[in-house]
Formats: structure tokens, sequence, C-alpha cells
């Protein structure tokens, strides 16, 4: 059996990812894809207040809001999926349920960035090809609007430049 994790999130990059993968994998009789999306971990202040139980239930609810439009998609396609989710870190999260549903492939999207982009950010994507033993195929989706593209890197190295003149005086 050939396991394929697709990350979702329920941007329009994740679904990109999920047409590419049902496209291009979908027509093999072996395939199985897992549709995974990872929830944050409530920090130990928030998740007090609240139970256990209700914290899981809050989780799986906003995790299949994220993936309905990828799964509405795969049952139109007719192929084989399971839908499950997870918390923590998104990079770990991912690398580790894929090992632990011995998953072949990772097929994830991501917006075109640029490098500054892409440092000074924490990527999920730059995060699983850096750790994971398992392939990534990364489909890009569309370009990011003008503000991140040119805001983010302009503002990281203006800092950069401050950071330089305080070392340098």
């Amino acid at each position: 059996m050939n396991n394929i994790m697709i990350p979702v999130n329920g941007s329009k990059n994740s679904d990109l990812a999920v047409a590419y993968a049902a496209k291009t994998y979908g027509q093999q009789p072996d395939i199985h894809f897992y549709v995974c999306n990872v929830q944050p971990t409530l920090n130990k202040h928030t998740g007090r207040f609240l139970s256990k139980k209700m914290i899981q239930i809050w989780q799986a609810e906003r995790a299949a809001k994220a993936v309905e439009s990828s799964i509405n998609y795969l049952e139109r396609m007719g192929v084989r999926y399971s839908f499950v989710h997870v918390s923590g870190d998104k990079g770990t999260a991912l690398q580790h349920e894929a090992e632990r549903l011995d998953c072949n492939r990772i097929v994830i999207g991501t917006a075109k960035k640029n490098t500054l982009t892409r440092l000074f950010e924490n990527s999920t994507t730059a995060k699983l090809l850096e750790t994971s033993n398992i392939p990534v195929e990364v489909v890009t989706g569309k370009t990011l609007p003008l503000l991140e593209r040119w805001g983010i890197p302009t503002v990281g190295l203006s800092a950069a430049g401050v950071l330089m003149a305080m070392v340098i005086e």
C-alpha cells in the first residue's frame, strides 16, 4: 500500500496540493491518502481553564472545518482517504504522523515566497524539507501579495541594518 500524507490547513495552496496528489497518484489502485491537519497546542495558562476532553473536541472541530473542501474534492474524485489531525509544532507533528502512518510521500502546498521571507518566518515546508526522511513534494501556489512580498524583507533588512550599525559602533 502506498500511503501519501497531504497536510491541509484550509488554504488555497493546500487545496492545490490535494488536487495535484489526486490527479497524479489517485488512479493507482494501491494509493491511500491521509489528509492531515495540525492544530496548535494551547498554552498552559489557557489550557488550565478547559478540560483535556474539551480541548480535544475543540481541536477536532477546527481541524474538520479546515479540511472540509479537500475532503469534498477527494470524494468527488473517488479516491481512498482518511482524515487525521494532530496537535503541536506543525513541522514536527507532520513528520511524526507521517512516520506513524508509514507514509511513502508527503505532498504539501505552499505559496511562492522569496528567500528573505522564508528566512524570517517559521515555514512548515522548510522544516519538513530539512528534517523529514520521507520524500516531500512541494506544490507551489500563487505568489504573495505585494505587501508580503516586499514588506517583510524590507522590515527584515532594516532590522539587520540597525543591528549591524549597533555592532559596528
